[in-house]
C-alpha cells in the first residue's frame, strides 16, 4: 500500500500523508455547504446543507447528484409539439462544480460555496485565478492548475480533462459575463432557463381557448409556465380564494384538460392534448 501511496504522491518528503492525502480521504474536517434560498438574495435560507467530511471525491459526487435533484423541466406544449427545457444546462454546471473543487485554494481553509436562490445558481471558489493565467486567457480556456495532482486523480475518475476545453465548453451554454473575478475568489452565477421559457411561453394564444372562462385560462397559462404550481400559489397569484381554485380546477380536470402526474409533493400538472386539439 505505501507504493501506491507514493505513486499518488500522497506523501510528502519525510513519508507522510500531505494535504492532497487528506484531501481525499474518507474523514477529514473539510465542509462543502449547499445553501438554498427562496427569492433572489440570501435573507431567506430554507436549506442547507453539508457535503463535507468526507474524500473530496465523494463530495463532488454528492454535490453533483444534488444538481441533478434541483434541475427542474419545464414542458412548453403546442399543438403536436412538446418542448422540455432544463432549468440549466448540466453538463456545463458540472464542469463549474468540478473546476471550482478541483481548482479551489484549499491551503487558506476555505471551501467553495453553492448557492442557489429562484433565479440562479451561484458558484464561488477561492484563490482566484491560477497564477499566470490573464482573464482573457482563462476563459479562452487556458489552464495552469493550482492543484495539478488533484486534478490527475479527478482526470483519472472521468470527472475531468487536462485539454483546457471545460471552460469553452460553458460558454457554448452560457456567456462571459456569468464569471467574476475578484482577486482572491472566482464566482460564476449561473442565470436560469426558466426566464426564456417564460418568454417564449408567453408568446402562446391563451385566448383561443373560447371554452374555458377567464381564470380558467389564466390557470392554464400559470400551469404552463410552472408545471409544479400548487393551488394555494395560484390562489395567491391570481387573488382569488382557494376554494374558488379548487371549483375551477375541477372543470379542467373533469374535462380531461390536465392532469396530475406523479404524487403531490413531489409531482406537476400536464396540460393534456386534448385541451391543445380542442382549441383548434
Amino acid at each position: 500500500m505505501f507504493y501506491l501511496f507514493k505513486k499518488l504522491d500522497f506523501y510528502n518528503d519525510n513519508n507522510e500523508f500531505n494535504y492532497l492525502a487528506y484531501l481525499l480521504a474518507d474523514n477529514n474536517n473539510i465542509s462543502v455547504q449547499f445553501a438554498k434560498y427562496k427569492g433572489n438574495n440570501v435573507s431567506n435560507l430554507i436549506e442547507n446543507e453539508d457535503f463535507g467530511f468526507c474524500s473530496l471525491v465523494k463530495i463532488t459526487d454528492n454535490i453533483l447528484n444534488k444538481i441533478i435533484l434541483e434541475n427542474r423541466t419545464y414542458t412548453k406544449i403546442e399543438y403536436k409539439t412538446r418542448k422540455e427545457i432544463k432549468l440549466y444546462d448540466y453538463n456545463a454546471v458540472k464542469e463549474l462544480v468540478t473546476n471550482a473543487l478541483v481548482h479551489n485554494d484549499w491551503c487558506n481553509g476555505y471551501s467553495p460555496k453553492f448557492e442557489l436562490f429562484d433565479d440562479k445558481l451561484v458558484i464561488s471558489s477561492n484563490g482566484g485565478i491560477q497564477e499566470g493565467v490573464s482573464q482573457d486567457e482563462f476563459l479562452e480556456g487556458f489552464s495552469n492548475p493550482r492543484n495539478p495532482e488533484l486534478m490527475r486523480v479527478f482526470r483519472d475518475l472521468g470527472f475531468v480533462e487536462q485539454l483546457g476545453t471545460g471552460i469553452q465548453r460553458v460558454l457554448k451554454s452560457y456567456a462571459k459575463s456569468i464569471f467574476n473575478f475578484f482577486p482572491n475568489h472566482i464566482r460564476v452565477s449561473i442565470p436560469f432557463n426558466e426566464n426564456q421559457f417564460k418568454k417564449e411561453t408567453s408568446k402562446l394564444k391563451y385566448e383561443s381557448y373560447i371554452f374555458l372562462n377567464q381564470l380558467q385560462k389564466s390557470i392554464v397559462k400559470l400551469i404552463m409556465d410552472r408545471p409544479n404550481i400548487t393551488q394555494d400559489e395560484l390562489a395567491r397569484l391570481l387573488d382569488v380564494n382557494k376554494r374558488t381554485i379548487i371549483r375551477n380546477f375541477k372543470v379542467l380536470i373533469d374535462n380531461k384538460y390536465i392532469e396530475r402526474i406523479g404524487a403531490n409533493k413531489n409531482g406537476y400538472w400536464k396540460i393534456t392534448d386534448k385541451l391543445l386539439e380542442e382549441q383548434l
